[in-house]
């Protein structure tokens, strides 16, 4: 696949991808100290079994620093609170029932996707600085526990696919055309919301199958038969949202 960048899409530098990198490893170290204090048997207690949640801490505080979307607030405090409660029920501090509890998880999801769905980002829904260029007939993203924008202008699309695990993907075809009447693209978003822009003439045909999640297909179907994207895969735990 070829790649290029067009200057008015030229990539900045991104320091918070340095400094992420700077806090998973640190977080890493501290799993690792908990596993050898504990096989050292320096504590009476054992300390990974019962501060392993603070990982899930750390990483909801990683997401409250470093936004990936506009549902990162709800989604990082929702991972602050449920590490702080499994912490607290390790140490006997507390006693959570979580058969009753579990719901809270899929409203405050479901707030996170309605947030990014209304609140809007400063610039627009792209941001023309950090959008990759491609030209290629088809598409392989991957984002885990990070954010995408690629913009695709292939004369001859054939589809592709999209995965993301907590993270967030952002694709524009607005100025792609398909190779033939039909191209397929395969979405795998767990913990994600993905943006999918495409032309006015697409009919865009849904078999997304979703888990607590959504799929809103904001696009206004063409007056007369045109080229089809056929979307399928799954959405756990997130959003899909295809417009124009």
């Amino acid at each position: 696949m070829r790649r290029t960048r067009h200057p008015a899409f030229r990539r900045t530098p991104r320091v918070r991808h340095a400094g992420q990198r700077v806090f998973f490893g640190l977080a890493v170290i501290g799993i690792g100290l908990l596993a050898l204090l504990d096989n050292l048997r320096l504590f009476d207690m054992p300390l990974l079994r019962t501060f392993w949640p603070l990982a899930i801490v750390l990483w909801g505080v990683a997401r409250l620093i470093w936004p990936q979307h506009r549902g990162s607030g709800v989604f990082g405090a929702l991972l602050v609170g449920v590490g702080v409660l499994l912490t607290a029920q390790n140490l006997g501090l507390m006693h959570v029932n979580w058969r009753d509890w579990w719901p809270v998880v899929i409203i405050l999801v479901g707030l996170s996707i309605v947030t990014r769905g209304l609140v809007p980002r400063p610039g627009g829904d792209l941001e023309p600085g950090d959008v990759t260029l491609e030209h290629g007939d088809s598409v392989d993203i991957q984002a885990s526990f990070s954010a995408v924008s690629q913009r695709n202008d292939s004369p001859s699309f054939k589809g592709g696919r999209i995965t993301s695990t907590f993270g967030g993907v952002e694709l524009d075809l607005t100025q792609a055309k398909l190779a033939g009447p039909e191209a397929r693209l395969d979405i795998s978003a767990h913990f994600s919301g993905i943006d999918l822009r495409v032309p006015r003439d697409w009919q865009v045909v849904l078999e997304v199958a979703s888990t607590f999640g959504g799929v809103d297909d904001k696009t206004v179907p063409p007056m007369t038969p045109g080229p089809r994207l056929l979307l399928c895969g799954e959405v756990m735990f997130g959003g899909v949202e295809i417009k124009h």
